[in-house]
């Protein structure tokens, strides 16, 4: 028996990009430094110390998903496989973190740029460039963003749902996307 292989058009994986990690950073270790003055000054500031800590511990883990979130992005001869892990990151706003778009539900695609503080289009409950449009329906999946501009291929569903896809490739996933479509029709 002949098992069916899927071909596979395209495969990336992305991380944010190191400012969002030091933003992210930021209070942990504007926090920090003072942490360690107090405790090394001594028993007078203890309880200083600790508040300060715990304000910094929590910083810390609220900076964490920055670290170990990655979106993964496969198009074989049959769907368009978005995955964002870990799966089970207690970000509850993100996008669909398991999202297989079948080709056939593809209706129009092309190469946009994405400027998150003026398109409306998007707006809504966002992990930095990962989120959810307000009324639902729209899905941002790109790591790669600035608070100016972002670029992404959008895909327009049969169903009216539309997807951003950001990629450190972006004209090779719009052709491998017309490739895969043009192959399998």
């Amino acid at each position: 028996m002949e098992e069916w292989v899927e071909r596979l058009y395209f495969e990336e994986e992305q991380r944010f990009p190191f400012w969002i990690k030091a933003i992210a950073l930021l209070p942990v270790v504007a926090l920090g430094y003072p942490v360690i003055l107090l405790w090394l000054e001594g028993s007078r500031f203890v309880l200083s110390a600790l508040i300060l800590s715990a304000l910094a511990l929590f910083f810390l883990l609220l900076a964490v998903p920055n670290f170990i979130i990655k979106l993964v992005s496969k198009l074989d001869s049959s769907h368009l496989h978005l995955r964002i892990y870990p799966l089970r990151v207690p970000v509850s706003f993100l996008p669909p973190r398991i999202k297989d778009v079948s080709l056939s539900a593809i209706a129009y695609w092309e190469v946009h740029t994405y400027r998150p503080l003026l398109d409306r289009e998007y707006w809504g409950t966002h992990f930095w460039s990962l989120g959810s449009a307000f009324d639902g329906g729209r899905y941002l999946y790109m790591m790669k963003v600035n608070p100016i501009s972002g670029r992404g291929v959008q895909l327009q569903l049969r169903s009216g749902e539309r997807l951003l896809i950001g990629s450190k490739h972006l004209e090779e996933l719009a052709s491998a996307i017309t490739l895969a479509k043009s192959q399998n029709s």
